[in-house]
């Protein structure tokens, strides 16, 4: 545990079991119950170490200190375990939230790639469409006095009212 930790930096998680066996894809929290230790000493623990510590440390049993120092290690080692497998829980979810975005991104980007070849393709046929009304329009503009050229060739009866500029497509 002390190798882990003082290979890491000061705001990196440190993985304080490294089991392979909790690959298991359950999004449920697991809930373990975790002893709690109360201070071995119940005034210390909010007023600091006072004179009558002392005398109450001297009475005590070395077994019971040995039985104190088992249960505060179990108490890590069930402390380190929740905090492995919540550890691993979120390591999965970001894991997983990665996947979605960059799926996300994928199709967003493919879209994108389509939605672009289309405005190309309408671009473009937009100006072929502009081309082929400029020229309409230069071929109108070259028939019209012709048109009238023809007019004033038929008899007055048969004619057509002259063409102007305004009357031809813009």
């Amino acid at each position: 545990m002390g190798a882990d930790q003082s290979k890491t930096g000061g705001g990196d998680i440190v993985v304080v079991n490294k089991d392979p066996s909790c690959n298991d894809k359950s999004k449920e929290p697991i809930k373990r119950t975790v002893t709690k230790l109360q201070p071995l000493l119940q005034h210390s623990a909010s007023f600091g170490i006072l004179a009558s510590d002392h005398a109450a440390l001297r009475q005590l049993n070395p077994r019971h200190l040995i039985e104190l120092f088992t249960v505060y290690e179990e108490h890590l080692r069930q402390s380190s375990v929740v905090v492995s497998e919540e550890q691993n829980q979120l390591s999965r979810s970001i894991k997983q939230a990665d996947q979605s975005v960059a799926l996300i991104l994928a199709i967003t980007e493919k879209k994108h790639n389509v939605y672009n070849v289309w405005s190309n393709n309408i671009q473009s046929s937009v100006k072929e469409i502009n081309q082929q009304l400029a020229h309409i329009n230069t071929l109108v503009d070259g028939l019209v006095p012709l048109v009238n050229e023809l007019n004033e060739t038929l008899p007055v009866d048969e004619r057509l009212p002259t063409f102007t500029q305004s009357d031809n497509i813009s």
